[in-house]
């Protein structure tokens, strides 16, 4: 051992010794109380062997009056009784000392714990931390209790008997009784000695198994998809063979301490009691001298092998208080973690941000920023860009001061924030993480987070400012619904959305966006990414992406490589420079394109009860082990999606099975689909009184592959309780019915192969859809029978297409779904119209519109033709009627041009 270990292991003891003492004086009347108690217990069982002794001489003399006895007797009774009432009573008392100490304790460290920064958390393990926190405060407790009340009272109780046996007895007993001690004494401060090295490298063995054990489980799903169980049961094995062999020490160590003990007090007892018949024998002492002299001995000598005990396991106690207050020892960096001694609040003026020549390193070996500089101007947007290990993140974590540069300054209105308290520095940024992790608490918990003190109305107008209330609403508690551990309960939409709305009740002046959409499959990035906007309006706001198409519209972009700024300015000032930035646009949209064909390639036209059959198959066994009854309720449509079989198999099979594990033996589960706009919604539940649990793994996972075709996991109320739903896009078209092509008659009204011509053959078609695999479906039949189409996403996407498109190129026939995330079919269709008409269109002659809507109902087609669509047809809309729409539609437009 070091001299340094050495040293701070004396001054953590030091610390100890203080803190006890101090929480004793914090409540000197009741430990004034709890001694008063416990000397009087001790008096009471010191005062037993007398009484008995005269009991016994009373007994020896026929000729006394039977009277005295019966009272002895009495005595002797009452003696033993508060002997042990007493101590009882002690403990009752002095609990509130006991307990209120380990509270305070474990508030302290918790408290300590979350004012350490990432530094120290970098290097400790989660699972050993929580292991020597609540192994410390049991030890604090034991001290508090069982040391204090078992080593005074032992003393107390010896010293009365040693004075006892001085004052009425051969000076031989108590030269026997003191050996016995001074030897007893001795092999215990020996051997525990001994022992002490053993039981801190058990301690550490066991931190490090409960360490490894927490890591592994909370990667269970890792370790499922990677079948590694032997793995991670062959790396806790070794661990767990160290701490056998470790135990097994500590095992012989106590034996041997136990043994020696043993053999100690023995000898005392003998050699004390064999004086005491001597002395009887010689008529010295009395037959109740002799009983008295024994009950002593044993009585001394069980105090003996309390106190070895208490001894053993004291020092146990104090190695764990020992790692505890460790922690509490710990300090952290000022100016990172601790506040400068001349610290101020942060005032936030304007809003205004500066990096100074900032250098930085995790480690000194380590070195991730070099000599980064540039601004931020008040009410700005900054995006900041680059490839993984860039640095992108690190500008963050400078900013909320989790850590401090090695070199350089970052400045917030020309304030260091080096010279702020953090707290003022914390409360004045907002930000918006890539991964939203949640407390196992209620969604109105989670928002709140955001500002203390928040009343509930503040949060449901957060909720609302989001888009967060309507989903709130459909749960059966509402803002009172628990969202599971991490958030797992919810989709990754809707924790982002949770996160924003405590962006919004948090109204900071600055505000982070740290890859907040990059998790979330289009469609839902498309909303948050609007939400995003609409949440920095005003100001200062650093973007940090991965995904280039979502920062096109920031004031500023700053591109990353190595740590190192190698480029900055406007997105078209970066694309007109023909750089890094460039390259890397180009790279993501041939990336994007790459994908698309893939997912293309892959999705197939999938039946709804082709998929519930397929996912069930392999799951027919475990519903048939727990006798389950197994119900599937599906609307009488023919429901399709686009995407992979495989895929969106695993996902409901995943669904199922653990519905499936979660339901009691002998229940009931029901697989629902219903029909809700332009999705279908997909939810198992069983007859269970609680929702249903899945981890953050397979959440994620099912979530990406849902992505894949477009669709989300969501929850919803089922039966008073919450479920996981599958939320997945209709198909827009039946294609499995050919469309007949159209043939030209010759001469002798014959036809041939050659002659046949397309449905729509040559005719320009332009189909306005937010899912990308809708637009897809359309696109493969539209162009299958001839048509030239053109695709846009939404309307401002459409808007840009016509605009680039040559008039006499314009399409003849508009095709525009009605739900369009953030805006409706019904606007799309009246901003172009409005485009039309600047640019000369009389009205009426504008392209003909047909409108497709997942779900019509009576009022929906008079709307669509007030809109100024043609016609309205249902998704999924069969092959044949679409065509036919569309060459009716076009054919009428073209009769009214002529």
């Amino acid at each position: 051992m070091t001299t340094d270990a050495t040293t701070a292991r004396s001054q953590i003891k030091g610390l100890i010794v203080r803190d006890l003492l101090a929480a004793v004086l914090r409540y000197r009347l009741v430990t004034a109380v709890s001694f008063a108690l416990m000397i009087f217990a001790k008096l009471s069982a010191v005062a037993i062997p007398l009484t008995l002794k005269h009991i016994v001489d009373e007994l020896s003399h026929p000729e006394s009056p039977v009277v005295f006895p019966v009272f002895l007797v009495l005595a002797y009774a009452l003696l033993r009784f508060f002997a042990d009432a007493l101590n009882e009573a002690r403990d009752v008392v002095f609990s509130v000392v006991t307990q209120r100490t380990v509270a305070e304790f474990a508030e302290r460290t918790f408290g300590h714990l979350h004012r350490l920064g990432a530094r120290f958390h970098a290097q400790r393990e989660t699972g050993g931390v929580v292991r020597d926190v609540q192994k410390g405060t049991d030890g604090i407790g034991f001290l508090l209790g069982t040391a204090l009340f078992s080593i005074v009272p032992t003393f107390i109780e010896i010293g009365s008997i040693v004075a006892i046996v001085m004052r009425g007895y051969s000076w031989l007993f108590t030269i026997i009784i003191a050996a016995t001690f001074a030897c007893y004494a001795l092999y215990t401060y020996v051997f525990t000695q001994r022992r002490l090295v053993i039981q801190r490298r058990v301690n550490a063995i066991e931190a490090q198994s409960d360490g490894r054990l927490v890591d592994s489980l909370l990667n269970y799903d890792s370790v499922k998809f990677f079948a590694t169980e032997e793995t991670e049961t062959r790396r806790q094995s070794d661990v767990l063979a160290q701490w056998i062999d470790a135990r097994i020490a500590n095992q012989r160590a106590l034996t041997a301490l136990h043994v020696g003990q043993s053999g100690v007090i023995a000898t005392g007892i003998a050699a004390v009691v064999l004086l005491a018949v001597q002395k009887v024998m010689t008529g010295s002492m009395t037959v109740g001298d002799l009983v008295l002299i024994n009950a002593y001995i044993i009585q001394v000598c069980m105090p003996l092998n309390t106190l070895g005990f208490v001894f053993r396991e004291t020092n146990d106690a104090k190695v764990n208080v020992e790692r505890m207050f460790a922690i509490l020892v710990a300090r952290g960096v000022p100016g990172e973690d601790l506040d400068m001694p001349d610290a101020r609040p942060l005032v936030v003026t304007d809003g205004g941000i500066e990096f100074e020549r900032v250098n930085f390193g995790y480690d000194p070996a380590r070195q991730v920023l070099r000599d980064v500089s540039f601004r931020i101007h008040p009410g700005n947007r900054l995006a900041v860009v680059g490839g993984s290990g860039s640095g992108k993140s690190t500008l963050v974590r400078l900013l909320f001061r989790i850590y401090q540069p090695a070199s350089g300054r970052v400045l917030i209105d020309g304030q260091d924030l080096r010279a702020v308290t953090q707290k003022s520095l914390r409360e004045a940024i907002g930000i918006v993480p890539q991964d939203t992790v949640l407390f196992n608490e209620t969604i109105a918990y989670n928002i709140a987070y955001g500002r203390q003190g928040a009343t509930r109305a503040d949060v449901v107008r957060a909720a609302r400012a989001a888009q967060l209330d309507g989903f709130i609403e459909r749960l059966p508690d509402h803002y009172d619904t628990r969202v599971g551990e991490r958030g797992v309960r919810l989709s990754g939409g809707e924790r982002q959305r949770i996160a924003i709305a405590r962006a919004i009740l948090k109204n900071p002046r600055i505000i982070v966006f740290d890859e907040a959409s990059s998790a979330l499959d289009t469609r839902s990035e498309r909303a948050i990414q609007n939400e995003l906007k609409r949440l920095a309006q005003g100001r200062t706001s650093i973007s940090i992406a991965h995904r280039l198409s979502t920062v096109v519209d920031a004031d500023w972009i700053l591109v990353m490589e190595h740590g190192r700024i190698v480029e900055q300015g406007t997105h078209d000032a970066l694309l007109a420079r023909g750089a890094v930035y460039a390259k890397m646009w180009a790279l993501q949209w041939q990336q994007g394109e790459l994908e698309h064909l893939q997912r293309k390639v892959s999705a197939e036209s999938v039946r709804i009860d082709t998929l519930i059959a397929d996912a069930l198959r392999p799951l027919q066994n475990a519903i048939a082990q727990r006798r389950i009854t197994w119900r599937t309720v599906t609307p009488p449509d023919d429901l399709r999606f686009t995407g992979d079989p495989v895929e969106l198999q695993q996902v409901l099979a995943t669904l199922c099975r653990s519905e499936i594990d979660q339901t009691r033996v002998g229940g009931m589960i029901e697989l629902r689909v219903e029909r809700r706009d332009n999705h279908a919604w997909l939810s198992v539940v069983g007859t269970r009184d609680k929702s249903v649990e899945l981890s953050q793994d397979a959440a994620r996972m099912m979530e990406a592959k849902l992505a894949a075709s477009g669709g989300r996991l969501t929850v919803m109320p089922v039966d008073q309780r919450v479920a996981y739903v599958m939320v997945l896009p209709l198909r827009p078209v039946l294609d499995d019915e050919p469309v007949e092509a159209q043939r030209d008659t010759t001469v002798d009204g014959e036809t041939s192969a050659a002659d046949a011509q397309r449905p729509l053959d040559d005719l320009r078609v332009f189909a306005i859809d937010d899912q990308e695999d809708a637009r897809d479906a359309l696109e493969a039949v539209l162009m299958v029978n001839g048509a030239r189409v053109q695709l846009a996403g939404s309307g401002d996407e459409a808007l840009v297409t016509l605009s680039d498109t040559a008039r006499d190129d314009w399409p003849q026939v508009l095709l525009c779904d009605i739900v369009l995330g953030a805006e409706d079919g019904y606007q799309v269709l009246h901003r172009i119209r409005e485009f039309e008409t600047r640019h000369d269109v009389p009205a009426g002659k504008g392209m003909p519109a047909i409108a497709l809507t997942g779900y019509a109902t009576s009022d929906d087609e008079g709307r669509a033709r007030q809109a100024g669509f043609s016609m309205l047809l249902t998704k999924p809309v069969a092959a044949p009627t679409l065509i036919e729409s569309i060459r009716e539609v076009a054919g009428r437009q073209a009769q009214k041009q002529a």
